[in-house]
């Protein structure tokens, strides 16, 4: 490898001649890239459609028929971030004013069904366009609630729950930072319930002070 990279070298040193002051005056081109918002629309209303339709069909479906449901929810939900992680990548996340509530929905949910690294990346975007009112502040809170489930830390906004073999398959809302002061942070973030009462609707139970066995540390 030595003996091929080192003759081009050279070959590039001899070649780099100063440019002229008149070129070396010109200023650089940027590009912008035109985002073509329309399109980008109709696919992400389609995506919302898609992911919000296979979990409207799990809640309905009896227990015993649910695994089939969960087998087409991970393959939709796979097909839809491959679109999405594009979109992202190109545009970055796009304000609501722009593609429409149903579509600026439609970036949230399919990262928030993605792994925790997605969500870790994009989260700050979210959170920035949420302060400029261009996505909605709930979404960045449970965002950051889920990321912080994930890293087994306390949640901030209580938007979390969970079940498994630990709760014997009963929902949980997952231990809140500072619990006393939750409902008013829910408040701040635009949140129409009070964290008992979204309990409540999740049904799950909700312990203020609760620590979750082998789940959390303190």
């Amino acid at each position: 490898m030595k003996a091929i990279l080192a003759p081009v070298w050279l070959f590039s040193f001899i070649f780099m001649l100063p440019e002229p002051a008149s070129a070396q005056a010109k200023p650089k081109s940027k590009t912008t890239i035109a985002i073509p918002y329309d399109s980008l629309r109709n696919v992400l209303e389609n995506i919302l459609e898609k992911d919000q339709g296979v979990r409207k069909k799990l809640s309905t479906t009896p227990p015993a028929e649910r695994m089939k449901v969960f087998r087409e929810m991970r393959q939709i939900d796979s097909a839809n971030q491959v679109k999405v992680k594009a979109m992202l990548a190109r545009y970055g996340w796009l304000p609501e004013s722009k593609l429409g509530e149903q579509a600026s929905d439609a970036q949230f949910f399919v990262i928030q069904h993605a792994d925790a690294a997605l969500m870790e990346k994009y989260l700050p975007q979210l959170q920035q366009l949420a302060r400029n009112g261009e996505a909605k502040r709930t979404h960045a809170a449970m965002m950051e609630d889920r990321i912080l489930m994930n890293q087994r830390k306390k949640q901030v906004y209580g938007t979390q729950g969970f079940s498994n073999q630990l709760t014997q398959g009963k929902m949980i809302i997952w231990p809140i930072e500072d619990h006393a002061k939750v409902n008013q942070r829910r408040l701040e973030a635009g949140f129409g319930t009070t964290e008992e009462e979204y309990a409540k609707q999740l049904g799950a139970a909700y312990n203020p002070t609760e620590v979750i066995p082998g789940l959390l540390a303190e």
